[in-house]
């Protein structure tokens, strides 16, 4: 039985969107265009990629009626808790978070570096909707 809380199509609308900003930052990536524009687009487009895995995490704590996270890094920990996610994915979605997190309060501080480091490792996403789609499939969640 599905819990009340998983809506299937409303996760897979929350990934959809996933997707669409990571293709974005891929299509970016590929762009001629002056880092005056290209480093703006890219932290854009990192953050919402965050906040979309931000929200795919909450809507499966609420749908499996997990602890409630106080903090964005608790939702991670509590998917890692219950073994929907793995200690790796669970770090490098707190590192995420910390840059999200600076990219919203701290705009000024953050290095081009730092985003165009993260730019290149965008199968952390890919791998964090697999792992908890595999797990909501293994428990016929979905």
């Amino acid at each position: 039985m599905v819990p009340s809380g998983i809506d299937k199509e409303k996760l897979f609308i929350q990934i959809e969107r996933l997707k669409e900003h990571i293709v974005k930052i891929k299509n970016l990536k590929k762009a001629k265009i002056s880092e005056n524009f290209l480093i703006p687009a890219l932290e854009r487009n990192l953050h919402l990629a965050i906040e979309d895995c931000l929200n795919i995490g909450n809507h499966i704590i609420s749908g499996l009626s997990l602890k409630r996270p106080d903090t964005y890094k608790e939702i991670f920990k509590n998917l890692k808790e219950a073994n929907i996610i793995s200690e790796g994915i669970y770090k490098e979605m707190v590192k995420l978070v910390s840059l999200r997190n600076r990219l919203v309060h701290l705009y000024w501080e953050v290095k081009d570096y730092e985003v165009l480091k993260v730019i290149e490792n965008l199968k952390i996403f890919d791998k964090y909707v697999e792992e908890i789609l595999k797990y909501l499939k293994d428990k016929k969640l979905i």
